[in-house]
């Protein structure tokens, strides 16, 4: 992964540096063992082989006392394991610091109550189920020849007690942890309730009338998770899920999205560049403010270029809608990153409702601002690029679902990324890093190979599937659809 462009990516969504590999993320990772709510010699025997895996891996283990502050609650960043299925009063999440900064992990001794053949809605309703009942982040289910983790962003990951176990846990275990499931932070973002008007928009509002409509016949956009649907211990129980959840009514999965026009320069190499501009130092700053210009230096097929970097704006569908049924005086919200702040837009009629941002949202935009880029470094070496046109005067579409596409397929001319990252979950800043820095990653190989570039295939193991560019909402469904998408 190219590191200068990844410190870019956290530099353009304002964003602190984050750990990108299953070690990095290890370094960073505090653990403690609560004391076991359930005692037998396979789950006991599985706790301390995970402790020693977490420890081989990198991580830091903290004995339980010693996790404690002076007020008896867990520390701020420390992960929780807990043993078994504890009585309501004894739950760690009693004594966590924080809802956001202390992930929870629980080993359950039975099998994962997800079948390997469940649809892809019934799996994200059981987890979600799941979760909601032991207020926990992963669950971790024992058994004796595999172990399976969940997540609430749908995964299902099945690991082997064999051999492999302690790569699977540096591999897939580690970056669950490190990269928790959270929602947007709002102080991290500007809310504009009722400024955005639709009707200078209403080309790109029909193409998600016509897109949800061909998601809905592909059957890949998921439903709606309720909450009220789910089953708690008791009320305070529910109003702790709430909480976390952002007071939303629910999870939804996959999104729509369609990047609004924006026309950009053509980048400049580096070596081309002003004097004053090549004697700076964008090794240690990638993104700069000079001469009144937010300028980036990307690292492309092992060239450096300058690109003046734009506003970019998202036209999306808002958190918790029914994607295959928008209506879009409600539904659909307006992101826009400008110079590091992120601002969200509503319609009038939408007020009053609180819709909430996107858990992708970071990724969303860093899928925007990367095109921008991408789009700079093509009108470079051609002014009439097509996807540079195509992003000037109609913009390009993106869309989230949670699965995959056949090995290796792509839409014609769109290049492939993301398959070999660390499993990685939404909402997380490694997410966004890993959606721009593929990106770039992937323009570079098309064109070193002289191919044509309309856009790009981002995979996210355990996740699910991004599709961003050069094709409207309606045909990356039917694109989804003839490659039968397995469930992340």
């Amino acid at each position: 992964m190219t590191t200068d462009n990844a410190r870019l990516a956290f530099r353009l969504l304002g964003l602190a540096d984050a750990p990108l590999t299953p070690r990095a993320m290890a370094a960073r990772l505090r653990i403690t063992f609560a004391p076991p709510h359930e005692r037998d010699p396979e789950l006991d025997a599985f706790a301390q082989r995970l402790r020693r895996a977490l420890a081989a891996a990198g991580a830091e283990i903290i004995p339980y006392p010693d996790a404690l502050n002076a007020e008896g609650k867990i520390r701020e960043d420390i992960v929780t394991v807990e043993q078994g299925e504890g009585p309501d009063d004894a739950l760690a999440i009693r004594r966590v610091s924080s809802l956001y900064r202390n992930p929870l992990v629980a080993l359950l001794n039975r099998p994962s109550p997800i079948a390997p053949e469940a649809e892809l809605q019934e799996t994200l309703d059981e987890i979600v189920g799941v979760l909601a009942w032991n207020l926990i982040h992963t669950p971790i289910f024992v058994e004796p020849e595999r172990w399976t983790v969940c997540t609430m962003n749908g995964a299902v990951i099945r690991c082997s007690t064999g051999e492999d176990f302690e790569r699977d846990v540096r591999e897939s275990l580690i970056p669950k942890l490190a990269a928790q499931v959270r929602p947007p932070d709002p102080a991290s973002i500007t809310f504009r309730e009722g400024t955005l008007d639709l009707q200078p928009l209403a080309d790109q509002v029909a193409q998600f009338t016509e897109g949800s409509h061909a998601w809905a016949d592909s059957g890949l956009m998921l439903a709606h998770t309720s909450l009220d649907a789910l089953t708690y211990r008791n009320r305070f129980y529910r109003r702790i899920v709430a909480a976390y959840l952002d007071q939303r009514t629910g999870m939804s999965y996959g999104f729509l999205a369609r990047q609004l026009p924006v026309d950009v320069p053509p980048a400049v190499p580096l070596p081309d560049a002003p004097e004053a501009l090549r004697a700076l130092d964008w090794r240690a700053n990638p993104l700069r403010e000079t001469g009144g210009l937010w300028r980036a230096c990307v690292r492309v097929d092992g060239t450096d270029w300058l690109v003046d970097v734009p506003e970019v704006s998202v036209l999306c569908t808002r958190s918790g809608c029914e994607k295959t049924r928008i209506t879009p005086d409600r539904d659909l919200v307006r992101l826009t990153l400008s110079e590091g702040r992120i601002l969200f837009d509503t319609p009038p009629k939408a007020s009053g409702e609180s819709p909430r941002p996107s858990y992708d949202t970071l990724a969303i935009l860093a899928h925007a601002v990367g095109n921008a880029l991408a789009a700079s470094v093509l009108r470079a070496q051609d002014a009439a690029a097509p996807f540079a046109h195509a992003l000037a005067h109609d913009g390009l579409s993106l869309a989230h679902w949670h699965g995959y596409p056949e090995a290796g397929a792509t839409p014609p001319a769109f290049a492939l990324h993301g398959e070999a990252n660390p499993p990685v979950s939404c909402s997380t800043p490694q997410s966004a890093a890993f959606a721009l820095v593929g990106k770039l990653e992937a323009l570079g190989h098309a064109i070193a190979e002289g191919a044509p570039y309309l856009g790009d295939l981002h995979v996210e193991p355990h996740h699910g599937t991004n599709l961003s560019g050069r094709i409207s909402l309606a045909e990356a469904a039917a694109w989804a659809e003839s490659q039968q998408a397995v469930a992340a």
